[in-house]
């Protein structure tokens, strides 16, 4: 059954070394609601993965007046760092993207205090908190030794999935809706002015009788195999995830799923083209 393991003191550097043998790896940043880090902790048991994933929080303390020089309020975000197997990565973000989460691009630079090289990071944040250019961290994030949360794959843990997604998606909707009024001026409505025309009546056309022969023919509608829809939903969720159209085709992920859709006679070219004027 797949478990969320606590791993007291740990690095993402240190808990994943010799893993990129089993499958590309990649790492993301989690810019998130501080109210919200509960769920978030638990995120991995509600996604099927396949490859473990290890994620670590990080709370400022000697770096926080250089966050709070860049106009990001420290107590109330959440810092996450996470190490995800690039095939499961689609699967990691596919429940927080459908709750608004956007994807960006920072740059983790060192603060006043720390010395360490730059490194740039792609960073999925809540959709009330704006993503800044640059964050200033008193560590490197591959090498800060937190209380980490391992997640090992197995199956969705439906009570923790629904309760962990139902406080997220009703913390979204309130700092969202908080946010819209702020931003949106009231106005005065504007008068209403009413016109009375005197217009002509017009004629009434008799209608032309038409036999069944003469009514167009209704084309059915088309319906996706299972298979299509399941290469549609893993091109949406690699294009989520900040894959390239032009990279999809040699995903492992897109690879597994065409391979089976072609057997089955479906046409993987011309769906995957017609997928890529779409999007």
């Amino acid at each position: 059954m797949g478990e969320v393991e606590i791993v007291e003191s740990g690095s993402l550097d240190g808990l994943t070394n010799g893993w990129e043998q089993y499958g590309a790896r990649t790492r993301i940043m989690m810019l998130g609601a501080r109210a919200d880090r509960h769920a978030l902790r638990n995120h991995g048991r509600t996604v099927a993965i396949e490859e473990s994933a290890v994620s670590v929080f990080h709370r400022p303390r000697a770096e926080r007046e250089d966050i709070d020089a860049i106009g990001l309020d420290h107590a109330l975000a959440s810092f996450q760092f996470v190490d995800v197997a690039m095939a499961d990565l689609g699967r990691w973000m596919q429940p927080l993207i459908g709750q608004g989460w956007v994807r960006g691009e920072v740059q983790i630079v060192p603060s006043s205090d720390a010395s360490f090289e730059g490194e740039n990071w792609a960073c999925f944040h809540h959709p009330a908190i704006p993503l800044p250019e640059k964050i200033p961290l008193s560590e490197s994030p591959s090498s800060m030794s937190r209380k980490a949360f391992v997640t090992h794959p197995g199956p969705i843990l439906d009570t923790v999935s629904d309760s962990s997604m139902e406080d997220l998606a009703a913390s979204m909707i309130s700092e969202i809706s908080q946010t819209r009024d702020e931003e949106i001026p009231e106005t005065e409505p504007a008068p209403v002015v009413k016109a009375v025309v005197q217009a002509e009546p017009e004629p009434i056309a008799e209608p032309i009788p038409m036999t069944e022969e003469d009514l167009p023919p209704v084309a059915a509608p088309q319906t996706e195999s299972p298979l299509e829809s399941e290469m549609r939903q893993v091109i949406s969720l690699l294009v989520a995830g900040g894959q390239e159209m032009g990279d999809i085709m040699e995903h492992p992920q897109f690879i597994e799923v065409s391979e089976r859709a072609a057997a089955a006679g479906v046409d993987v070219w011309g769906m995957f083209v017609r997928l890529s004027e779409e999007s």
